[in-house]
């Protein structure tokens, strides 16, 4: 029996087949909540992103796997990895090997040419069809609009995809090795020991330097004397209102807006093209500002970074004694490799999910407009519960095509997915640790709870950032929710993107669903030093906010207090 996945055919769920070629699926809580709708989801998640995962695969040789399949059930996210067999992982091993060798000798050295690249080709296909800037896209005559959405897709989305992928699979691969060198020798999981942790802290990277940018926008604001209208007023839209009442306030926002025409190519939901983006709507950006305004406008990380860079070169020093001398060139080529890993996890982000993803939407929503006002679509929003094929019936010749039937279709099963608890696993979970052992990639998606019934914990988790807290819980289901965090709190969610970092400012620890060693609240949290228990699967369910949660990053658990 096929599940349905809105039509999609390559990402429907085989009822009999999937649970017999492959060991167990793992629910992606960390992207894949809540549901995508059908047009990202099946043009750049499991379009461009899954294309890159197998072109990394097969053009690295990774031994274990030939990269991840996906499927969708209940219109959530399952990945699971593509065996390879003993002979084949033989074979392939050596030039894996050798692959990896220009990302153990010089991480920056392969990163910094594809960064460049992707950079290029946003800005070439802006130049392309004359769109510099972000509403001369209404100026384009359709075929050059349908042009532009196919070069897009066809090349942008597909090279984001690739560079991406060719990166993410040897760092989060070689953190993996890292981790397992970690065990062997210390005896302890790497993921939760606040040693491992202290190696992994201290390095700037492109979510922060732009993170800086909406703190010196904080500051300004403070110094404009405009602090007291962020804190008061909660209406992100009536705060610009104001402020367009005074000097001062226009002096604001006209540099808000410079900073927009730059940092502002950012989804709401960072991996979501059916959510606005800041320059479109810059209201979204103002609640990370508030933040900054209540926080004194002083950016902390910079002044934490100097004590963790500290603390960092004095762990390397005890580790590495500790490490015996036949194996210490090695391990030490792993850490400096295993640190690159976090940089880089957090460095691509502007370069590669963020602003793909805002291009993709700006170049969508100008033909969900057109579709709209030519009478194929109700909404301009309804686009997204298309795919390119029935864009492409359209996108010239608008008038003549009704495109309602398919949105209808896909609109209703979307939202009876949107009431659905998604399954954690689907086959057997006792394999969820063999299958990530195969392939570490998998780790930022899911990752299995370190389970250890002695400590009598309520959630435990797969990764940790050192610490111990206790105090109110916030349960954040979406970004959309993030002005909802009072000073404090701890944060309890799914999981968190780069779109989340600044509410890390405040908060005194957090808790998400999913992640492991390399997702975004472990490392951020780490830089920050708070604690934070991650992959715990069910703590959106099982803490509700206002109940007092006790974070121990330490052993990686949580305990609900009452």
């Amino acid at each position: 029996m096929l599940l349905p996945a809105y039509g999609l055919s390559w990402l429907e769920f085989d009822t009999e087949r999937d649970t017999k070629v492959y060991k167990v699926w793992l629910c992606d809580l960390v992207h894949g909540v809540p549901p995508y709708k059908p047009l990202y989801l099946g043009t750049h998640w499991t379009g461009s992103l899954r294309w890159g995962l197998l072109h990394a695969a097969e053009t690295l040789h990774l031994p274990t796997t030939k990269g991840w399949d996906y499927r969708v059930v209940d219109g959530y996210l399952y990945p699971t990895v593509t065996e390879t067999t003993e002979e084949e992982a033989r074979m392939r091993e050596p030039i894996f090997r050798e692959k990896l060798r220009p990302y153990l000798e010089d991480f920056d050295k392969v990163w910094e040419p594809l960064k460049a690249e992707i950079t290029a080709l946003y800005a070439n296909l802006k130049e392309r069809y004359g769109a510099r800037k972000y509403e001369d896209i209404q100026g384009l005559e359709n075929i050059e609009l349908a042009g532009m959405f196919e070069d897009f897709v066809r090349v942008v989305s597909k090279r984001e995809g690739e560079i991406h992928m060719i990166m993410m699979v040897p760092a989060y691969y070689i953190f993996g090795l890292f981790q397992n060198m970690w065990q062997e020798l210390f005896g302890t999981p790497a993921n939760i020991d606040p040693l491992f942790s202290r190696l992994m802290t201290g390095f700037d990277s492109a979510v922060f330097r732009v993170n800086r940018e909406i703190w010196r926008l904080g500051t300004r604001a403070i110094e404009l004397g405009l602090g007291q209208l962020f804190q008061t007023i909660d209406d992100s839209e009536e705060i610009l209102a104001q402020l367009e009442k005074s000097n001062a306030g226009m002096q604001w926002v006209r540099e808000y807006h410079e900073f927009l025409e730059v940092h502002g190519w950012r989804c709401e939901r960072m991996l979501d093209w059916a959510t606005p983006t800041w320059i479109e709507k810059p209201s979204l950006g103002i609640p990370s500002i508030k933040i900054a305004v209540i926080s004194g406008g002083s950016f902390t990380l910079d002044e934490k970074r100097e004590q963790a860079v500290k603390e960092r070169e004095k762990a390397e020093k005890e580790v590495l004694a500790k490490v015996p001398l036949e194996q210490r060139e090695w391990f030490s080529v792993l850490m400096r490799c295993a640190q690159k890993s976090c940089y880089w996890s957090e460095d691509h982000t502007p370069y590669l999910d963020m602003y793909a993803q805002a291009v993709g939407r700006w170049i969508t929503r100008e033909l969900g407009r057109r579709f709209a006002q030519a009478g194929c679509i109700d909404d301009p929003e309804d686009i997204y519960f298309l795919v390119p094929e029935d864009i492409r019936k359209a996108y010239v010749v608008m008038g003549n095509v009704n495109l309602r039937p398919y949105v209808e279709r896909r609109k209703k099963e979307w939202e009876e997915n949107l009431k659905k608890e998604p399954k954690p696993f689907i086959g057997d979970p006792e394999k969820a640790g063999e299958i990530l052992m195969k392939d570490p990639t998998l780790s930022v998606s899911v990752q299995a709870p370190i389970v250890r019934p002695e400590l009598k914990a309520d959630l435990y988790g797969a990764a940790a950032a050192p610490g111990i807290i206790e105090g109110i819980a916030r349960v954040i289901m979406s970004e959309k929710q993030l002005g909802e965090v009072q000073p404090g709190e701890i944060l309890v969610s799914p999981g968190t993107s780069a779109a989340w970092t600044p509410v890390f400012e405040i908060v005194s620890g957090v808790i998400t669903d999913g992640g492991g060693g390399t997702s975004h609240p472990v490392i951020v949290a780490r830089e920050y030093g708070i604690p934070c228990v991650s992959g715990c699967i069910e703590a959106t369910k099982k803490i509700k906010t206002g109940q007092k949660v006790r974070v121990d990053g330490n052993l990686g658990i949580v305990y609900i207090l009452g």
